[in-house]
């Protein structure tokens, strides 16, 4: 369980996806940051929250003689975190600040945005820690709106590890390569996964809860499942505990029970394979959902790269799809898609033309 926690841990790090590390007191989550911080090569900057007020969030107003106006100054931690190669900011005790501290902090979780019109740069990871309410007098439950921003991640103690550091000393962080990008595959892939699971089960594409205690965890938003997309898409595919571990902390643990059942079936393709050959998929024999899947991640691989020779590939295993099994329909949204997305070059072959073409222009999707 270490291991996994560890794993999610720096894919949502990789992936530029605040992590929340919820553990009980005394159990060195953030010595675990401080060791990361180091490992990685970042610069950290712990802002400890019940000891801030809103202003030392969002910076003090402070008049700017030039135009006369007053603007809110950056304040240090986020002047020096620009300032360094790489950084990492911490929120210590997240959930014993005040709510009007949280809330300023919105800005900067989502859209990364710290004093006046300054952004923080992409080389800025964001962590939090906090306390269980039930086990720390002041800690609270996170509003929802803050709570959907992040991936909350419990954390558990290495008893054994603390116990042989305690003997024989603890070692040095070894060197961490962090911010390795997806691959363009993965990402295609893991979307693709999640619209098709997403478009069966429309009801979760938002389901925020109406008690506080729930809304202060995961759950599922457009927003939480795109933070998905970028974290599993850092993660090893056959590594299905941290998979899940990852999707609970996004979504909650109702939905990602769901998806990563649903995934079983429809995550068993090779994407580059199927691009190569498109027979290389039993078409004739899938469930709808995995050749809605399969056709969603080669579409949008394709559009991703923007190269001709992928989308030309692209468009054949469509095209492959609907001969091969009659099924025209189950390849529209993927040929909407490609059509529309083509890249600079492309001519849209008649076989295209004749296959999707009138459907398209019936929902009024094409020329």
């Amino acid at each position: 369980m270490v291991d996994i926690q560890e794993e999610v841990f720096r894919a949502s790090i990789a992936a530029n996806v605040p992590v929340f590390m919820k553990g009980l007191s005394g159990i060195g989550k953030s010595s675990v940051i401080r060791d990361y911080a180091t490992a990685s090569r970042r610069h950290l900057e712990r802002v400890v929250m019940m000891h801030k007020e809103k202003s030392d969030v969002s910076g003090i107003p402070s008049l700017v003689e030039e135009s006369h106006t007053t603007e809110f100054a950056l304040p240090g931690w986020a002047s020096r975190l620009i300032d360094a190669d790489r950084g990492l900011l911490l929120l210590s005790e997240f959930n014993l600040a005040d709510e009007d501290v949280q809330k300023a902090c919105m800005n900067i979780l989502q859209e990364r945005q710290v004093g006046e019109n300054t952004y923080l740069p992409e080389s800025v990871a964001i962590v939090l820690d906090g306390n269980p309410p039930d086990y720390s007098a002041g800690a609270s439950d996170l509003p929802g709106p803050i709570a959907n921003r992040m991936l909350h991640l419990g954390w558990e103690l290495d008893r054994e590890a603390w116990l042989n550091g305690m003997s024989t000393g603890f070692p040095i962080p070894e060197k961490i390569v962090d911010d390795a990008d997806a691959r363009p595959e993965r990402v295609a892939r893991e979307r693709s996964l999640i619209l098709t699971f997403l478009d069966a089960h429309r009801h979760l594409i938002h389901d925020q809860p109406s008690d506080p205690s729930g809304a202060g965890g995961p759950w599922p938003s457009p927003r939480s499942w795109d933070n998905a997309i970028q974290v599993l898409s850092r993660l090893d595919e056959a590594k299905v505990d941290a998979q899940r571990m990852a999707l609970g902390g996004l979504v909650g643990d109702r939905a990602a029970d769901g998806f990563m059942r649903w995934r079983i079936e429809a995550a068993d393709f090779d994407l580059r394979a199927v691009l190569e050959d498109p027979s290389a998929e039993d078409w004739t024999h899938h469930h709808p959902s995995k050749t809605l899947t399969v056709l969603g991640a080669v579409s949008s691989y394709a559009v991703d790269r923007g190269e001709l020779a992928t989308w030309k590939k692209a468009l054949e295993v469509l095209l492959h799809c609907a001969e091969v099994t009659g099924r025209k329909d189950v390849c529209l949204r993927s040929a909407r898609l490609l059509l529309s997305r083509a890249p600079k070059g492309a001519q849209i072959p008649r076989r295209a033309e004749d296959a999707f073409g009138p459907m398209l222009r019936s929902v009024g999707a094409w020329r």
